[in-house]
């Protein structure tokens, strides 16, 4: 189980020394880029994030995952998306150590196998949330696949009202993937609302972000739902982790597509994915609660 305080350690050591290397380009081909000059790892013992990435891109490159290998038509986009181990949004491009970070992308099991084997790797996801023919029931489970070693991480988003935060944790494969950043519309809504002395209802609750936000903000209960099993397991660890275990005595956590919910509250947040029709929903909120909030 993990602490807040290792939590914000982790975070703390991804800031890079001053003798760090400094981003690689994103435009510029892996043809042209001066791969030579660059320490890949600094006397502080961390690897630049841009470095690690172009391990993953040469490695993509030898197992022929592009259709076109030129590599005057490859960048270092083409390697997916890294994903820290401990997410927040950073001034800075982060500086790793082993095995703390995620990589994103499309890959053949064999490469995946390889690109785990890059120390700072500790595992390889896949890119098919990009699908936007999900339905409603399968939205929240598993749009990306894990390809080989391990994806638990965590994510920390800020209060700012209260001057506090909320940490997720999940096994990112298992649930859709949210990026924290300076300013998070979700997170800010809750953040306006008062929640004092109210129950809520988090009828898509996925790890659990905005219902613990509610519950730090004085929501007097939260009843947490989800389709997807894997995310409630994740609700119950992130309740650990933020809260004392008298927390589990304001929050309820039910298994079951939100049509079927059969609760009543005063706030029921409703967070859909942008294709989704909200209409029937929607209705659905205005049965079970006071007040609906679209997120």
């Amino acid at each position: 189980m993990l602490s807040k305080g290792a939590v914000i350690d982790k975070l703390r050591s991804y800031k890079p020394c001053n003798n760090c290397n400094g981003p690689i380009s994103k435009t510029i081909s892996l043809a042209d880029l001066k791969r030579n000059e660059r320490k890949r790892k600094c006397d502080c013992g961390h690897s630049q994030l841009d470095d690690v990435m172009l391990d993953v891109l040469n490695l993509m490159v030898e197992f022929d995952e592009f259709q076109n290998n030129d590599l005057n038509a490859v960048t270092l986009r083409d390697a997916g998306t890294p994903l820290v181990e401990i997410g927040y949004p950073l001034k800075y491009l982060p500086v790793v150590s082993n095995d703390e970070l995620i990589v994103m992308k499309d890959v053949s099991k064999p490469c995946a196998k390889e690109i785990l084997k890059i120390p700072e790797v500790k595992g390889v996801i896949s890119n098919s949330s990009k699908n936007t023919e999900l339905s409603r029931a399968d939205d929240s489970g598993e749009v990306n696949s894990l390809i080989a070693g391990d994806d638990f991480r965590c994510d920390i988003f800020v209060l700012k009202s209260i001057m506090d935060c909320v940490v997720i944790c999940k096994n990112q494969s298992k649930v859709h993937i949210e990026f924290p950043r300076p300013f998070n519309p979700k997170i800010a809504k809750i953040d306006r609302l008062n929640l004092n002395g109210k129950v809520v209802i988090d009828g898509f609750c996925g790890s659990g972000t905005l219902g613990l936000a509610a519950l730090k903000k004085g929501a007097k209960k939260v009843i947490f739902s989800d389709i997807n099993p894997h995310a409630l397991k994740d609700v119950i660890y992130n309740l650990k982790l933020n809260f004392s275990k008298e927390v589990f005595e304001r929050i309820e956590i039910i298994n079951s597509d939100f049509l079927n919910l059969n609760v009543t509250g005063d706030i029921c947040f409703v967070d859909l994915f942008p294709h989704v029709n909200r209409e029937p929903f929607l209705n659905k909120a205005k049965t079970i609660s006071k007040q609906v909030v679209l997120i």
